[in-house]
């Protein structure tokens, strides 16, 4: 889980500039009610959903840390920095 204002600004852990670095693999499909985010590279498919201030996967992953669904949702949804938003066209 995750916030809708948290802002990752001088990452230096490994794991987590992972995880960036694959939310990008992720294609988000609306729902409406929720979102899908499907992983390009292997097909799986989490159900992402905005709960108030949070976003909250389904995957195991988003028990611990902001998974890489939630990133992809949250720049899909414009909670990133313009200049965060477009980094993954840089990559």
């Amino acid at each position: 889980m995750m916030k809708t204002d948290h802002r990752f600004v001088n990452v230096s852990d490994p794991a987590t500039l992972g995880r960036l670095a694959r939310s990008f693999d992720i294609r988000v499909l609306n729902r409406f009610e929720h979102f899908e985010a499907v992983n390009s590279k292997n097909g799986h498919v989490y159900k992402v959903r905005i709960a108030g201030e949070k976003i909250v996967c389904s995957c195991p992953d988003s028990i611990a840390h902001a998974c890489k669904h939630e990133i992809a949702v949250a720049r899909d949804m414009g909670f990133f920095e313009p200049e965060l938003r477009n980094m993954g066209r840089e990559l």
